[in-house]
Parts: structure tokens; C-alpha cells; sequence
């Protein structure tokens, strides 16, 4: 009998309703065998190879001893095409049985390490163990408030905690680093905010991929990357680019006509981005302007892709920066008018990131 001709005894909507909830409860899956996929070389292995492969294959290809490793690279993959980030075939062995062979898939442009723009580092830090444990805290602030999930697990905040573990800080940079690859040229292609500048200042750059690609597009431009000395110390050599290490808590942000806060402005409680905002606004030249890269959260919870993802970013703020928060265009307002910024003007939105700018003077 096929399964088409099984009995069924629930509803569609049961069915709907059920698997829904329990697919949301085992969705943690997915990211932990992607990462597991991109750890043991399979994914590299799939975009090198020019035909489909079977898991007896890609375990002989990786050169893994195990003699189960097989049964289990194929339990792993037919999961991940279910999700079409793997293609499968569906073919027989010599004996006649069924042999699922897999390929890349139409969903895996971006989980390829050795491509670019790719959000493999950005999967490996927010499936970093130590990222992870942050989200055991959660319940802890609801209760108990006093910081944030991260510092609750780690005794520190992350910014500060990145200082102390070099791994982690490196996975942390190369998130940064790579989402940047990403996002920065989308921005670049239509969003001119930068062209009329002279001194752009990245604060909090990190190694300063974002400034690259924005002295790519405009080289006319100085380039200055702030953020601390042992994050500036690994920055990026390119033509125009300067990188100066200082903390924009403690030390004078370095000046310019145009600051740029990409994903800065959001990851810091409301006191401490008033602070921020007034700082730059200290650093700035009568006309000058401050460009925030950020998600934008709307005011109402719809369920279309955008309004969900923006909102699992805002969670991510919320686990593993102290008080980090995606704002609505309200708040940034608000907030900016707070520290003696004028006006706020919307440049563009790309991906599901938007450029606001906000002006010292009118």
C-alpha cells in the first residue's frame, strides 16, 4: 500500500495546527546540522563537485573512517533538502535499493564558506557554545532584570567578554566582517548618503570591512575606523582607510562630516545609545550628518518574512548584547531629537536593513 492510500484519521487543519507547533519546537535542528554540514567539509565538498553524490561517497571523499557515517551524513542531508538547501535524486544501488544522491541546492548560495558574501560566520557565531548558553539566562532577566542574558551566563557583557576569549572574538569579527559582504554592497548600489562627504568614521567598525566597501564605491573619501585597539590591531589594509583604536565610551570619536553606526546603534540599552548619539553629535561639524544601519521594527507584529525576521533579530539583541533593541522609527527619533539631532530622514531600506540619517542642523 502507498502512502497515498493510508487512512487518515486527523483534519487538514489539525494536521496544519500541529505540525506547526511541533516543527517550531524542533526548528533548532536545522542551524546545528547546517553547522555540523559546514564543520565536517560537506557543503565545500557539494560546490566542488560537478556530479551528485551519495553519502557513501561524500563519507570516502571527506576520508571519514567511521563505518556508520554514511547512514547518518544521509539522515542529515535529507533534512536539509527537505528545506531545499540541498538538491536530492532519488535513485537505486546495485541491490535495487533506494540511494538518495545530493548536490547543493537552491537555498545554499550563502552557506558556502569559501564564497564572500556568506553566512556561514555569522551561523557559527550565533551557534557558538558560548553564544548559546546565553539563551539558558532568558527566563533569569525576565525574573530577575539586572543585565542581560549573556552577561547573566558569562559574568560580562559580550563587547567585554570578546576581550578575554580570542576565539570567540575572532568568530565575533568574522560575523561581522562577513555580514558585511552581504548588506554593504546592496547599500552601495543605490543608497548615495556617502558622496558628498570628505571623512566617513565607521564607529565601532571592527576590522573595517563595511568602510571598504564604501571607499570602493567612493574613493574619494578618507576613511577612519574606530573601535577598540585589540579589534583595530587585525583591520583591513585598503587605499584611504585609517583605523584608530579608542573606545566610543570613553574616548573622543575621531571627527568627520559623516558617522556611521552599523549595527552599533542597536545593540546598546537606550541610556547608552543617547550617549552614543550625543558623542557623535560632539564630533560632528554644523552640517554634518550620522547614517544608522539598523533593522527598523514596525510598530505592529504582522507575520509576512520581513516583519518576522526583524523581530528575530530584535531577539538576538536581546540575548546576547546588554539591552540592544531593534527600534521602531519612533524611537530612533526620538532618541536622536533627544541628543540634539534635528531631523531624521529614511535613505533607503536594503535587504532588511534601512539607512537613517540623522542631521545635526536642519
Amino acid at each position: 500500500m502507498s502512502s497515498d492510500e493510508t487512512l487518515v484519521v486527523t483534519t487538514a487543519q489539525e494536521d496544519e495546527e500541529y505540525l506547526f507547533a511541533f516543527k517550531q519546537i524542533m526548528i533548532s535542528s536545522i542551524p546545528m546540522v547546517l553547522k555540523a554540514t559546514i564543520e565536517l567539509g560537506i557543503i565545500k565538498l557539494l560546490s566542488e563537485s560537478s556530479a551528485q553524490l551519495s553519502p557513501t561517497q561524500i563519507a570516502s571523499h571527506l576520508s571519514i573512517k567511521n563505518p556508520d557515517a554514511a547512514v547518518t551524513i544521509d539522515r542529515i542531508l535529507r533534512l536539509l533538502a527537505s528545506f531545499s538547501f540541498i538538491s536530492c535524486t532519488l535513485m537505486q544501488d546495485k541491490a535495487g535499493r533506494p540511494e538518495r544522491r545530493y548536490s547543493l541546492g537552491p537555498r545554499s548560495k550563502h552557506f558556502v564558506k569559501e564564497q564572500g558574501a556568506t553566512f556561514v560566520p555569522w551561523l557559527l557565531f550565533l551557534f557558538h557554545k558560548v553564544s548559546l548558553s546565553a539563551w539558558f539566562c532568558l527566563k533569569d532577566v525576565v525574573v530577575q532584570g539586572k543585565g542581560d542574558p549573556f552577561k547573566h551566563a558569562h559574568g560580562s557583557i559580550i563587547f567585554d567578554y570578546t576581550g578575554t576569549d580570542p576565539e570567540y572574538n575572532d568568530c565575533f569579527n568574522n560575523a561581522m566582517k562577513y555580514l558585511s559582504t552581504i548588506y554593504m554592497p546592496k547599500a552601495m548600489d543605490k543608497y548615495h548618503g556617502f558622496k558628498s562627504a570628505k571623512t566617513v568614521v565607521d564607529v565601532g567598525g571592527g576590522v573595517g570591512e563595511c568602510l571598504k566597501c564604501i571607499l570602493s564605491k567612493h574613493p574619494h573619501l578618507r576613511g577612519i575606523n574606530f573601535d577598540l585597539p585589540y579589534v583595530v590591531k587585525n583591520g583591513l589594509s585598503y587605499p584611504g582607510l585609517e583605523h584608530v583604536g579608542g573606545s566610543f565610551v570613553n574616548d573622543p570619536i575621531p571627527k568627520g562630516d559623516v558617522l556611521l553606526l552599523k549595527w552599533q546603534f542597536h545593540s546598546f540599552e537606550d541610556e547608552f545609545g543617547l550617549k552614543l548619539l550625543k558623542n557623535c553629535w560632539n564630533s560632528l561639524p554644523a552640517s554634518g550628518k550620522v547614517v544608522i544601519i539598523d533593522p527598523v521594527s514596525p510598530e505592529y507584529p504582522g507575520t509576512d518574512l520581513m516583519t518576522r525576521t526583524t523581530f528575530t533579530s530584535d531577539m538576538v539583541m536581546l540575548g546576547v548584547t546588554p539591552g540592544g533593541k531593534d527600534r521602531t522609527l519612533r524611537e530612533v527619533e526620538t532618541m536622536a531629537r533627544a541628543a540634539g539631532f534635528s531631523s531624521l530622514k529614511v535613505g533607503c531600506r536594503f535587504l532588511n536593513m534601512w539607512a537613517l540619517e540623522i542631521y545635526k542642523n536642519a
